[in-house]
């Protein structure tokens, strides 16, 4: 991961990133794709045994690229709050990365969202930041949304009621 262009003085105070479950999910679908080729020996096929073989390995290799690009995205879509900004860095794919930065001061509405009774019983949402640009930075899936809010709220309100 990238070293953190961070300011002087500057002190990461919280780090958020996505819910293990949202990897779990996103991953299960490839995992079962993976014991597909198993049918294929089941059959009573009069099939090559080296095509066979073959097959299975590009499946098997194409599967795990698969695989590394859903944990590339988990793993590295994470928000960083700092004593004085927000860094929100979210991952597009393996080679294509958006890091946006916006200050406290700059926060109009901070909301959370956790839809549904899983997300409830293990505490993962959409955090949604909004700027006085009219940006909107979104985060979905995000452990626990209340701690972060809470968090950019704080320091939202140390850096507005601070002396200027």
């Amino acid at each position: 991961m990238t070293v953190l262009p961070l300011e002087h003085s500057e002190k990461v105070l919280h780090t958020a990133r996505k819910h293990w479950f949202i990897f779990v999910v996103e991953a299960f679908g490839i995992i079962i794709l993976g014991f597909l080729p198993l049918a294929l020996f089941l059959l009573p096929l009069e099939i090559q045994a080296n095509l066979v073989y073959f097959l299975t390995s590009i499946w098997m290799l194409l599967l795990t690229v698969a695989l590394a690009r859903i944990w590339t995205d988990y793993y590295l879509d994470v928000w960083f709050v700092t004593n004085f900004r927000v860094l929100a860095i979210e991952q597009r794919g393996m080679f294509n990365r958006k890091i946006s930065v916006f200050r406290f001061d700059q926060i109009q509405d901070v909301t959370i969202e956790i839809a549904g009774l899983i997300a409830t019983l293990i505490n993962f949402g959409t955090i949604r930041v909004q700027t006085a640009s009219e940006d909107m930075f979104v985060m979905r899936g995000v452990a626990k949304p209340e701690r972060l809010k809470e968090r950019i709220m704080e320091e939202h309100h140390r850096v507005n009621v601070a002396p200027h």
